[in-house]
């Protein structure tokens, strides 16, 4: 690599003028010094926790956490569409308070919200019967400054607190997932989102049951009766939720008896990385062989 010089010191070596290798006289070990007012002192500890840090932040950025436990507060006042429109919305919140902000970090108007949720010209009316119904009920909190959050008692980034019935939405996938199934379809994913099991992401009535065999997964029936729906809605629907070339839900059957889990890509509950069962499920693509 050819250096640039820079009055006989290289511009590479001029960060380490001053620095200088030292024996310790009693043991022989090595030991770096430099001058205190242009260098300090990082352990390798120091750094691999730094590196952890900030890659912790990197992943962050990637999901954000939606607040199980609370969210028929959210589905009991918005449609199916409108909840759709908020799991999209969501994925815009900010480490700030839930800051709804722009991909340069600005924070989002109610036009940059439109533009997101693809609601410009006619349906100006849609959003704000949305945007409204949020305000009122305190989903869309407008702050001081004019800038608007979501509330972070059903949607945040960031850490979540010990304790706290949890579960990640991947923002790329769900973005892409809104220009590829209708906003209804988007709020049926909304509403499954209480009854997703932490450890298999399986649809279920108990959700934070921690033996395996104890897991009572929703068949289609009890599915539908559960988020309000008709059978036939989710034999329709469930088959034609795909992105990036994979489903969204899986279907799965033993002994003629059906149930259904998550995509861990998409909605996750764990802070690990999926097992190899779920992996294996979700291996199978639309439209090709078996």
């Amino acid at each position: 690599m050819k250096l640039r010089s820079m009055q006989g010191i290289t511009e590479e070596h001029r960060y380490f003028v001053g620095v200088r290798t030292e024996f310790d006289a009693e043991t022989g070990e090595a030991r770096v010094s430099a001058p205190a007012d242009t260098h300090y002192v990082r352990s390798y500890a120091q750094s691999t926790a730094f590196k952890e840090r900030e890659d912790g932040r990197h992943r962050q950025e990637s999901f954000t956490f939606s607040v199980m436990d609370v969210l028929h507060e959210v589905t009991s006042v918005l449609t199916k569409a409108q909840c759709g429109f908020l799991l999209l919305l969501q994925c815009y919140v900010s480490f700030d308070n839930g800051r709804l902000v722009n991909a340069n970090k600005t924070p989002m108007t109610t036009e940059d919200m439109r533009k997101v949720l693809r609601m410009m010209g006619s349906r100006k009316n849609t959003f704000y019967d949305f945007f409204r119904k949020c305000v009122d009920h305190r989903i869309i909190i407008e702050n001081d400054d004019g800038s608007f959050s979501i509330n972070e008692r059903y949607h945040f980034r960031g850490v979540a607190p010990t304790g706290l019935s949890v579960i990640k939405s991947y923002s790329a996938k769900i973005k892409r997932i809104y220009g590829e199934v209708r906003p209804e379809d988007l709020g049926l994913i909304y509403r499954l989102l209480p009854l997703v099991h932490y450890a298999s992401n399986t649809l279920c009535t108990n959700p934070a049951e921690t033996v395996p065999e104890k897991v009572n997964a929703l068949n289609r029936k009890q599915l539908a009766e559960a988020i309000g729906v008709s059978i036939g809605e989710i034999s329709r629907r469930i088959p034609k939720m795909t992105v990036d070339g994979e489903y969204v839900i899986a279907k799965v059957t033993v002994g003629g008896v059906d149930s259904y889990m998550f995509n861990p890509w998409i909605f996750y509950r764990k802070m690990t990385s999926p097992d190899e069962t779920l992996r294996t499920i979700f291996r199978v693509k639309p439209g090709r062989e078996r």
